[in-house]
Formats: structure tokens, sequence, C-alpha cells
């Protein structure tokens, strides 16, 4: 193709003056052998691939069994995880279960029972935390989001995620928000104990809060720790309880 371009030209130049033939030609050579190559060029970029696939938008299944007040599994044996809240442990080996935690699986099961619900994604990531469990706002057949329901009622708090819709995790902090002031809930004896007078640090980059005296603050960077002068403080602002040096109490 290059060299019928060039032959090309070189008819089209012959009508030039004699001292312009040369330079002439010689432009116009170089004209045809770059304009191929540019067009050709363009035609072997790949398209730019994403760079993390993303999760399906929904999903339905039915519930089989709660673990706890935010975990529970399906018919179809997959485990979720209610995406934006936290509940109290229960008991598992050596460990006791947390206050409240029997009264967030007991009201999760209620919710639950012969339910049928579906799953909305509502992360950038795959769906799924380390443990490998689907992460998800889970819906009832009304609509209605298990997750808000559970901090409406305080049987849950908010953990934030900063992977997880902006406007998800602005909804369940106001709801958690109002269930502290009406005092529902693990609230009505969590922010009455000693413990909730107790000075807390938070960190900005985790959003996780910790006792003032707990040895993980100490590797929060200066830039990034806020001081909460009471626990419901660090719980209005939307701070999450850390795991190590847990304050949580326990039952028998």
């Amino acid at each position: 193709m290059r060299i019928s371009h060039f032959h090309a030209v070189t008819r089209l130049v012959s009508a030039f003056p004699q001292g312009l033939k040369f330079l002439v030609t010689i432009f116009c050579f170089l004209l045809c052998l770059m304009v191929p190559y540019a067009f050709s060029s363009q035609s072997i970029v790949p398209e730019k691939s994403s760079a993390k696939a993303k999760s399906p938008t929904r999903s339905d299944g039915n519930v089989a069994y709660c673990f706890d007040g935010d975990t529970l599994k399906l018919t179809d044996r997959r485990i979720v995880r209610l995406a934006g809240i936290d509940a109290p442990e229960m008991a598992h080996e050596t460990i006791r279960a947390q206050y409240y935690a029997r009264e967030a699986r007991q009201e999760l099961v209620s919710l639950t029972q012969l339910q049928k619900i579906r799953l909305v994604f509502v992360d950038e990531t795959s769906g799924k935390d380390r443990y490998g469990r689907i992460v998800a706002d889970v819906h009832l057949e009304n609509g209605q989001s298990l997750s808000a329901l559970m901090i409406s009622c305080g049987a849950a708090f908010f953990d934030p995620h900063k992977d997880q819709h902006p406007d998800f995790q602005k909804h369940l902090l106001e709801l958690q928000q109002k269930s502290i002031v009406d005092r529902v809930g693990l609230w009505t004896h969590l922010l009455s104990l000693p413990l909730a007078l107790n000075n807390y640090i938070g960190n900005r980059a985790s959003m996780r809060f910790f006792l003032i005296d707990c040895p993980e603050v100490q590797h929060i960077k200066p830039r990034n720790r806020i001081y909460f002068g009471t626990l419901m403080d660090a719980f209005l602002a939307g701070y999450a309880p850390g795991r190590t040096c847990h304050f949580w109490p326990t039952v028998p």
C-alpha cells in the first residue's frame, strides 16, 4: 500500500516546476508512510478493563439460620453478613456472650422467620469479607432493610466501612443517633454503666475507637486521633468499637 501511494504521489507532482519536484516528492513520501501507521496504531490499542469486577446488584434467598444479630445462613448454604452493622458477640468456646447478644440474635430470628429475603450489594468490592461471607444489605419482602431495622430497635450498632455506599452509611448512622437519644434496646443499659463515662480515642482512618489507655492507641498516628469524652460521643459520631481492648460487658 505504501509503494502504491508513493507512485500516485510521483504522478501528482510531475506537473510541479523542476526545482520543487524533489522537495515535494520527499515530503509526500514521508506523509504516506506516517498516515497508515497512525490509523493502524489506533486500532491495536486495547480497551481499558475495569479495575474491579462489579458484583451483582441483587440476589434472592431464604433464611435457614441466624448465628447472631448480624450474620445468617441461607437455605442454599450461603453465609451472609448484614452490611453496615455489628451486633454483640454470642458465646463461643471459652468466651462468654456479650451483653445483649442473645436479644440481638432473637430479634434477627423474629424478623427473618419464614421470610424470603433479597440481598442488595452496597459496596465497591466483590461483596465478600475476609472470611468469605457475603456482605449485603438484606431486604425483607416488604422492602425493609434488616440492617436498618436492627439499628432502629437498638439490637446492633453502626459499623462503618469505606467501601460501602455513603448514602447507605449515612442513613444507618442517623437511625443509630435516634435510637441512642431514645435509649432503645442495648443503649438503655450500656449507656448507664460507669464505662460510658470513660474517655475514648478514635482513629479517623479506620473509624474505630478504643479506651484511652488501650495499647492500640499508641499505633494511631497523631493526625488521625480524635478524642471522645464519653462512650455516647463516640457512637454518635459514627465510630465503632475496636476489636482490641474491648470494653463491652459480658453476661454469665
